[in-house]
């Protein structure tokens, strides 16, 4: 995206915070760092225009996925849904996204009009 013009973040740039809470291996109470995640990740959307999610069925979307694009419904972010042709898309997805598209580069060309 950075040849497009666009800031992108990476949802998967906390998975070590993840890692560490099924390995046992943080310092902080499992709660606290839950919280810190789910607190950073809100900030990111609070602060992004667009939000991508990928809905495609073996994108390993679940309850997180459905939580972060209710609140990007509710702060009036742009939600770009990437589904797969013949994936059963839940109702609650389809009543929030602003488009949906079956191609990333579909997905990309809807990102760059709206940013």
């Amino acid at each position: 995206m950075d040849s497009l013009g666009i800031n992108c973040l990476d949802p998967t740039r906390r998975v070590s915070f993840h890692d560490e809470l099924y390995l046992g291996e943080t310092q902080t109470p499992v709660q606290s760092t839950c919280r810190r995640i789910f607190k950073m990740d809100m900030q990111d959307i609070a602060n992004s225009t667009v939000v991508l999610a990928d809905v495609r069925r073996d994108s390993g979307r679940g309850t997180g996925t459905s939580m972060e694009l209710m609140f990007a419904h509710m702060k009036n972010k742009i939600i770009i849904l990437w589904a797969g042709k013949n994936d059963l898309i839940h109702p609650f997805y389809e009543s929030i996204y602003t488009e949906k598209y079956f191609s990333l580069e579909e997905c990309l060309d809807a990102i760059a009009y709206y940013y």
